[in-house]
């Protein structure tokens, strides 16, 4: 299978992109790929990051602050909304804070762009969470919409809103992205299973599993999610959604077995299952293949070798 390309260099030349949550985990690696092609970039998020570029500069806030976001805004082509303001389990303990920054918040980011004269938004969604209990797997972007949390309850309403949107002048994509993993994802939030285990693998922590570890999810790199981004700039796909994954469920058991081949014996506590916790959930990217010319190129047992390494390197 061919390796997808990403735009050269030159092909953001004369083009600025502004991230809303670029200090984060997907949004440093988008950050750093978007300044690889030529973009000049504004990362608009209350923490800077690591990365320092001639093309880069921060603008320190929330992207629910209007007149910070308006500034900021002005002069770019491609808007790539990452920024959320709650994490799962706090959107669920505060459904209605979630709902007014989150929904609310992507209205009016969308609303003062199509103002502004911004081109396109690439909104970041959740291929984990908008589609609740499967029916089908892997999962096609065409499947049933019921969310059993507020987290993807307001993920999927800001989708509707960025579609509709999209039919009054700009263009508006959202990626659902899966279960992203690698080097550079903060521990210490209550996200990110993989990265989770591997951190406590090497640190000789136990490493806590909810249920009976038969739960498959699809894990994908950070750097392949930041790759469908920047190919999601300039896609002629336009109000609609893209499952981002690596196609493959995984059970938290065969985790642990490929974090042990990775030269790690961890130690596993199995606790009570979690009622928000769906069973399986796989995403289809054929979608994403048509539309964006992607595929995943990271394998999952290299991907966890390399986390494993970045996690030893600091012992």
């Amino acid at each position: 299978m061919p390796r997808t390309q990403l735009p050269t260099e030159n092909s953001g030349s004369n083009r600025t992109a502004l991230v809303t949550g670029g200090g984060g985990f997907i949004g440093q690696a988008l950050l750093t790929q978007l300044l690889g092609a030529g973009w000049s970039v504004r990362n608009l998020d209350f923490i800077a990051g690591k990365i320092s570029h001639e093309n880069l500069t921060h603008w320190q806030g929330s992207f629910t602050n209007n007149d910070l976001l308006h500034e900021a805004m002005f002069g770019v082509d491609c808007i790539f909304h990452l920024a959320s303001t709650h994490f799962p389990k706090e959107a669920n303990a505060h459904p209605f804070a979630d709902a007014e920054s989150s929904i609310l918040g992507t209205i009016a980011l969308a609303d003062m762009a199509k103002v502004s004269g911004v081109r396109r938004i690439v909104y970041a969604s959740s291929g984990g969470t908008v589609y609740g209990n499967l029916v089908e797997v892997p999962v096609p972007e065409t499947h049933p919409t019921r969310p059993i949390t507020a987290y993807g309850i307001s993920k999927l309403a800001s989708e509707h809103y960025l579609r509709f949107l999209d039919s009054g002048g700009i263009e508006t994509l959202s990626l659902r992205v899966a279960n992203p993993y690698g080097p550079g994802q903060n521990i210490s939030k209550a996200q990110g299973a993989l990265t989770t285990f591997c951190h406590h693998a090497v640190q000789n922590l136990p490493i806590s599993i909810w249920g009976d570890g038969t739960v498959e999810r699809d894990f994908i790199h950070v750097d392949d999610v930041a790759r469908a981004f920047v190919l999601a700039a300039d896609s002629t796909a336009r109000g609609t959604e893209v499952n981002i994954g690596s196609g493959q469920g995984v059970s938290l058991n065969h985790l642990l077995e490929l974090i042990r081949l990775a030269g790690c014996s961890p130690d596993v506590e199995y606790q009570d299952a979690r009622a928000f916790d769906v069973p399986r959930s796989v995403l289809s990217i054929q979608r994403a293949r048509e539309l964006l010319g992607w595929i995943p190129e990271k394998d999952l047992k290299s991907g966890i070798e390399e986390m494993i390494q970045a996690f030893q390197a600091r012992i």
